[in-house]
């Protein structure tokens, strides 16, 4: 039999995951934004042979940031159809028993249905949560990192 003290707190505990998850979206958002214009201050200045460096990494972090996210949701994803399998395996075998469940047979399935049901939420919870960490580790990492570059002043005319 479930514990109703214990189901109550995996719910609680996937909701303020989830919050979480929504907060580091504003964060990456906001990140995203600020490295952006940043990033274009610095194409309309005239090149500096430091900036070669920050035009070559654009692209690779997006490539590895992604690349992991992908991997994440490919892990996660793959643990929530095992664990579907697995319960429609469960009502399967009960439904092609012949018979009516008994009792003790009908209290299992309803905590194991119960269990599943938990554990998909808490599932679809983390699928979120990691499918967004390498993005924003990312990208809040390029903000801080550039927010800390000097600033330069805009030429929008190359004097020769």
């Amino acid at each position: 039999m479930i514990d109703l003290f214990t189901a109550w707190s995996r719910m609680v505990s996937a909701g303020l995951d989830m919050q979480s998850t929504w907060l580091r979206g504003v964060e990456t958002m906001q990140a995203s934004g600020s490295v952006i214009n940043a990033r274009t201050d610095m194409m309309r200045s005239i090149p500096q042979a430091g900036d070669l460096g920050e035009y070559a990494r654009m692209v690779p972090e997006k490539v590895d940031a992604f690349s992991r996210s992908a991997q994440a949701v490919a892990r996660d994803t793959m643990a929530m159809q095992t664990a579907w399998a697995t319960q429609m395996q469960r009502i399967g075998m009960m439904m092609l028993g012949g018979r009516l469940p008994t009792m003790a047979e009908a209290a299992t399935l309803a905590t194991q249905t119960a269990e599943y049901s938990l554990g998909a939420m808490t599932a679809g919870a983390r699928l979120g949560k990691g499918a967004l960490a390498p993005v924003h580790r990312t990208a809040t990492g390029n903000a801080r990192r550039l927010k800390r570059a000097k600033p330069r002043c805009f030429s929008p005319l190359i004097v020769q």
